[in-house]
């Protein structure tokens, strides 16, 4: 069950075959006409089932034009999910507006000129890093190539800014625009060393995301975690709040609690619904008894990327604005079909939409498995 209140929502995993290309089926990337606001970012946690079936990979009886077409009759709706049924309708548009960020940080130079010399100071740095190789004429030479490269990788990633880990990860697939092989693979490492952040933060963001399942909650004991009661010593901070928590003690989490994979946006858990009493009542009898048991990986989103996103996001369009006066081109249009892309990015709502029309659509073929969706 999905509730579209809820930031906690449930995504499926599509497993395609080796012949098959996943990014020939991906829906488009929409504008936007409306502005997600920073004091309320969309979904921060995704909830999306492991535990799924498997099959042979036999030739798809489909072509790919037939898919295609598939796509083209739903790709104006998106999938509303509940735990009665599953209707399609109109996608809305979301996330990012050029105009309505540009107004609204034109009317705030002090918070934009603090964020600018925060990410621009170390840049500059970095800048004047590559001036001095060059004086001295060292430059051209491999392992000093590669230390700029890694400088420049780090710089983006102590910023915090999801936008500029974003474009760093876009260059590197573009040697040609940075002119410098050596820079694109390190900046090819973006895409996972970015490192993670605080685990007890993480399970805060679910305990709040989840907190409408508090009423039902109340009076139920929760189920004893045996890896918890049978460790000896002290217990963690960590530890500690997913034992007494009444939330996140409906989970049972692998690796000490602790994130197994981070990214850009967001970092995931690992974890096993726990059956009981206490499930019961946050979902009923029926529900319950559905996803009681089942293991599930738990995306949670970075807490401040959705608040820097949209800052960012005007610093890169300003930047690109100033640069066309000089270099020409579509700068400003290219910066705000990255902005879309990456407010699409921020919305798990919408990610879960996706990967539930993508079950609607090639679930049935032979050589696609889908999980079933977690609440």
């Amino acid at each position: 069950m999905i509730s579209r209140r809820r930031r906690l929502i449930a995504v499926s995993v599509a497993l395609l075959g080796p012949t098959q290309d996943a990014s020939a089926f991906a829906p488009p990337e929409h504008g936007s006409s409306t502005w997600s606001t920073r004091q309320a970012p969309p979904a921060s946690t995704s909830l999306v089932s492991l535990s799924a079936a498997t099959s042979d990979r036999a030739p798809a009886a489909q072509s790919h034009k037939a898919a295609r077409r598939a796509y083209a009759r739903a790709s104006s709706s998106q999938l509303i999910i509940s735990n009665k049924s599953t209707k399609l309708e109109p996608i809305p548009v979301v996330g990012y507006d050029s105009e309505e960020i540009g107004e609204y940080y034109d009317r705030r130079p002090l918070e934009v000129g603090w964020r600018l010399n925060s990410l621009s100071l170390p840049l500059l740095g970095w800048y004047i890093g590559l001036l001095l190789d060059n004086f001295w004429g060292v430059d051209t030479r491999e392992d000093v190539q590669k230390m700029r490269g890694a400088q420049l990788r780090m710089h983006l990633v102590r910023s915090g800014s999801v936008a500029l880990v974003k474009s760093g990860q876009a260059l590197s697939l573009r040697p040609d625009l940075l002119k410098n092989k050596i820079w694109a693979d390190e900046l090819g490492k973006l895409v996972d060393a970015v490192g993670s952040f605080s685990d007890v933060e993480a399970m805060d963001i679910m305990r709040k995301e989840l907190s409408d399942l508090l009423p039902r909650l109340k009076g139920v004991a929760p189920v004893k975690n045996t890896r918890t009661s049978q460790k000896k010593g002290r217990l963690s901070k960590l530890e500690k709040m997913v034992r007494d928590d009444p939330i996140l003690s409906l989970f049972e989490f692998f690796n000490d609690n602790q994130a197994i994979a981070s990214a850009s946006i967001g970092q995931v858990y690992k974890a096993r619904i726990r059956r009981g009493a206490q499930l019961e009542a946050a979902l009923g009898k029926a529900e319950a008894e559905r996803w009681g048991g089942k293991i599930v990986a738990i995306k949670v989103q970075r807490p401040d990327a959705a608040a820097s996103a949209s800052l960012d996001m005007y610093l890169i369009r300003r930047a690109a604005e100033w640069l066309s006066k000089f270099r020409g081109g579509g700068l400003p249009a290219i910066a705000d079909q990255f902005g879309i892309q990456l407010f699409g990015e921020l919305n798990y709502i919408r990610e879960a939409n996706n990967g539930e029309r993508f079950r609607e659509l090639y679930g049935d073929w032979p050589d696609v498995v889908v999980p079933e969706s977690s609440f």
